[in-house]
């Protein structure tokens, strides 16, 4: 039973690799052809990293192929164009309003999900399919040409398959064969009889096992050296080796030879005779079995990869024909869908497709089949694939926008929902989220939160509290929300409003670079100076969120709380910049007080259920924890908790 649930664990991780090796390869192959967002993102590096995005693409996927990632990626970085943004939620409310279109396409993506690793094998440079399958091609200069016909490369194939038989049929008989031949044309032999060289070639192995005599003359003398020529040349039997061995041998016959005979005594002279006569055999057969299994291993291996490559066409045959039938349910739908669809008339592109998704190709596969025209297709779509990418764009778009309306569908029967954003324009920005939700977490683990930023409510909060009391998970929810409304266009609040927002910078996580000199503190204070610049080019235009975890770490706590509260003040000149810093000291709730509610205090609920035993709520609300900077005890005890 502990084997079997061996067996069954290392089988799932086995088919996670692979599925993740298939969705790296579709991405590679995808990112090989140069696409150009329609409009640049908002977020760098540093935001997709710190805030998690590849794994919040992992937990929130619904693809169906392994090209629907890289669209989901693609989607995912967001934009601050209004047009963008009301065409991607027309797209997915279209999805969301028609159900079996979605149904339908879904159904289609499954089709090209079964046969898009044949397809990426294309551009795969080790394939072993495909170098074993370039035997059957023309090399020779000059008749490379013959490889785009269907017809020469049947020959091809053909001769291949009669030479691996002629290897095994020499392996079997024809040596016999080619010894009768020889004798016809170089001695006084008048007729070819090719029956007898057949029978000379099957009698062989059996000679070598035979226990009659066939090329000597029994005696009880001592053989000659003659006899010995003829019991161990290539006709000579199991029995005339050991007859010769186990009776001795003379040396007459033999030029200016001595007289004296060797000879085995009784047993021993029937030993030697024995293992004497049976090595030669054990080496025949070694070499006769060998040659036959060689021949035959390369007629198998032959006949194995042309059915292979067979199947191989064939799925991507399938696989471009959902295409096409996607390509042609796109357009049927409304013109929202075809700027993410290529529809362009390529003549070349068509005549390449039409020519794949023929029912040549399409048919269920078996052992009737052109062999030369599959292997004229499989020469065209090493030759095409290129010119397929832009196709497999649009696939994985398509699927990325199936895979966010599932995810809005599903989250509906849940607790915690995702909804479309309203976007509003303002010449001052705001955030207003209601019941907000970290997707990082799984549905049964979040916790909401209403998080606003501007408007009516201060544009700027300081958080305090204890490291670990869930500040990081506010401000990352606060920027995983701002990322999915403007990118995926659908955000997980039960309601939400903002502006446009044209920048989002985060500093949650600054390492210490040691290969550029930066210590902990350095790489604090660079990214803040970077965040400060950013800041002071905001404008009614060119709004920002900015967010900010315990910045400034790697010094005293008197200096950092000095450094946060100084930026507080400078930043609180530029009202264009939405911000949410989050800090365990005390000085920056000053900001609320000295920048006239500029900046709002806020911290995240810790209840005390018993004395040294507390519970993290992850609750929004206002005001500073003071219990956190004035009750030393308090403090104390829930550091010794949360260690």
């Amino acid at each position: 039973m502990i084997q079997l649930l061996i067996l069954i664990i290392i089988s799932f991780f086995s088919s996670i690799s692979a599925d993740e090796l298939l969705s790296k390869r579709a991405q590679e192959v995808l990112n090989s052809a140069v696409y150009r967002m329609p409009s640049p993102s908002v977020i760098g590096k540093r935001e997709w990293d710190e805030l998690q995005l590849d794994r919040l693409i992992t937990i929130l996927d619904r693809t169906t192929t392994a090209f629907g990632r890289w669209g989901l990626v693609k989607l995912l970085h967001p934009v601050a164009s209004k047009y963008h943004l009301d065409q991607r939620r027309k797209i997915i409310t279209s999805l969301l309003e028609h159900p079996e279109s979605m149904r339908i396409f879904q159904e289609q993506l499954e089709q090209v999900h079964r046969g898009q690793e044949s397809l990426l094998a294309y551009w795969d440079k080790n394939d072993a399919l495909s170098q074993n399958c370039e035997q059957f091609y023309f090399t020779a200069p000059g008749l490379r040409d013959l490889n785009k016909s269907g017809v020469a490369l049947n020959i091809s194939a053909a001769v291949e398959l009669f030479n691996s038989f002629k290897y095994l049929l020499t392996a079997l008989a024809l040596s016999g064969v080619a010894t009768e031949f020889s004798q016809w044309i170089y001695s006084d032999q008048k007729d070819l009889d090719l029956w007898s060289g057949i029978k000379s070639g099957f009698e062989m192995p059996l000679l070598q096992h035979s226990f009659k005599i066939s090329q000597i003359q029994k005696q009880d003398s001592p053989y000659i050296f003659k006899d010995y020529a003829k019991a161990f040349g290539g006709r000579g039997s199991w029995y005339d080796r050991y007859l010769v061995l186990s009776r001795g041998y003379s040396l007459e016959g033999l030029a200016n030879a001595p007289t004296n005979t060797l000879r085995f005594p009784g047993p021993l002279g029937v030993m030697w005779g024995i293992i004497g006569a049976t090595i030669p055999t054990a080496i025949f057969d070694y070499q006769w079995g060998n040659s036959i299994f060689s021949a035959g291993k390369r007629i198998i291996s032959m006949n194995r990869d042309i059915n292979q490559l067979q199947k191989r066409v064939s799925d991507v045959a399938h696989c471009i024909n959902s295409i096409k039938k996607l390509q042609k349910l796109i357009i049927a739908q409304d013109d929202e869908f075809s700027s993410y669809f290529d529809i362009n008339d390529d003549d070349v592109l068509d005549l390449f497709t039409n020519k794949l998704a023929s029912q040549r190709f399409l048919k269920k596969p078996g052992y009737l089949y052109s062999r030369g025209h599959v292997l004229a297709m499989h020469q065209d779509i090493k030759r095409m694939k290129r010119v397929l990418i832009p196709l497999l764009h649009s696939i994985a778009f398509l699927d990325a926008y199936c895979s966010i309306a599932q995810l809005y569908k599903e989250s509906q029967k849940q607790e915690v929902v995702f909804s479309f954003p309203e976007f509003i324009e303002s010449s001052t920005p705001f955030l207003k989220y209601y019941d907000a939700w970290l997707p990082l977490l799984s549905a049964q683990e979040a916790v909401t939160n209403n998080l606003f930023l501007g408007g009516d409510q201060p544009g700027k909060i300081i958080i305090t509290g204890p490291n670990g009391g869930g500040k990081s998970t506010v401000l990352k929810t606060e920027g995983v929300v701002a990322v999915l409304a403007q990118g995926w266009g659908i955000v997980p609040a039960k309601n939400a409003q903002q502006v446009i927002l044209k920048s989002i910078r985060t500093s949650l996580a600054p390492h210490e670079d040691l290969s550029k000199g930066l210590s902990t503190f350095m790489a604090e204070k660079k990214v803040m100076g970077q965040l400060f610049d950013d800041i002071c080019n905001s404008d009614a235009n060119h709004p920002m969120l900015v967010l900010i975890d315990e910045p400034y770490k790697g010094t005293v706590e008197d200096e950092t709380a000095k450094r946060i509260y100084q930026f507080g003040k400078d930043v609180a000149e530029f009202p264009s910049a939405l911000v949410a810093l989050a800090t365990h000291v005390k000085k920056p709730i000053l900001l609320e007080r000295d920048t006239g509610g500029i900046f709002g205090n806020y911290h995240v609920k810790i209840r005390e259920k018993s004395l040294g035993v507390f519970e993290r709520l992850f609750k929004l609300e206002k005001g500073p924890a003071m219990w956190w900077f004035e009750d030393e005890n308090q403090r104390s005890r829930f550091v010794d908790w949360i260690g």
